[in-house]
């Protein structure tokens, strides 16, 4: 299968002046993203793109997100995609991009009832095209560089069926009329708010809301240490300390003493660590 991978402020550059060149302006979309599963937060990792001609897979490492900034906001380039919310919310809060003009298969796939809604089931039963299974990627590591082969052309096959399958579900909807009420769920898509309040990182946590003020004040300030470390060794705030821990360490702060750090952070950061949590309860 053949691909054009991009990763330069020039490739990026000539590539959208030679889509802006034709028409119609329509592509698919799909991104591969990092979110503290091998790193510390949120990272956009892989664009991938089918344009009606070319599979596109953008790699945005190696330059500024200006030019993808401008590309996925401009109204007038229709972005079809499939279950495209956590990709929003990814790209707002990560990146500052707010992608307009969606059209998301996924309403589509809900209101068909289809049996299997993931998208490559759905491909396999409208296309007849089985595709290699999502779950061997679901942990793969997008940050690692090079990307593997056979990973470029999985991410690539998640968006190259997407135009067809488009006019395939459109056609279904109309026929059942159903195309008003897939519309109207895009428009919600499209209209939410994606950005994220940062307080609610550790507001949402289980147990947080029962804590008295102090125990919320205490909370906050174990928290505010795993996020600064996390940070400092580039690895998961649950690699960290777990999430579950956070809670056993307000209420019984011997717990502390009982955490199993990351080999990535060495003796000296871990009694630093150990240092700021006993500081928290006595200050």
């Amino acid at each position: 299968m053949k691909y054009i991978y991009i990763d330069s402020e020039t490739g990026i550059r000539s590539y959208l002046r030679r889509f802006g060149e034709k028409g119609p302006h329509i592509i698919a979309l799909d991104i591969e993203a990092e979110s503290n599963l091998h790193a510390y937060g949120e990272k956009l990792c892989l664009i991938q793109i089918f344009d009606g001609v070319n599979n596109v897979i953008i790699d945005p490492f190696h330059f500024g997100t200006r030019r993808l900034k401008i590309f996925f906001e401009d109204t007038s380039v229709l972005k079809v995609m499939y279950d495209a919310g956590s990709d929003l919310s990814l790209l707002k809060n990560s990146a500052g991009i707010e992608i307009k003009s969606i059209l998301d298969l996924r309403p589509a796939a809900e209101l068909l009832e289809y049996e299997k809604k993931d998208l490559h089931s759905i491909i396999a039963f409208e296309l007849g095209i089985f595709l290699e299974e999502k779950k061997k990627y679901q942990r793969y590591n997008w940050i690692k560089r090079p990307v593997a082969e056979e990973a470029l052309l999985y991410a690539v096959n998640d968006v190259m069926h997407l135009l067809a399958l488009k006019e395939i579900m459109l056609a279904k909807l109309y026929a059942r009329k159903l195309l008003d009420a897939f519309l109207l769920k895009n428009l919600q898509i499209q209209n939410r708010v994606y950005t994220r309040d940062p307080e609610d990182k550790y507001r949402k946590i289980n147990g947080y809301s029962g804590l008295d003020k102090h125990g919320k004040l205490l909370f906050k300030r174990v928290f505010d240490i795993r996020e600064k470390y996390a940070k400092l060794f580039d690895i998961p705030a649950h690699g960290v300390i777990h999430k579950g821990d956070l809670m056993k360490i307000v209420k019984e702060p011997e717990f502390i003493y009982k955490i199993t750090f990351p080999k990535r952070m060495n003796k000296e950061a871990v009694l630093k660590v150990l240092s700021e949590l006993e500081n928290a309860f006595n200050s």
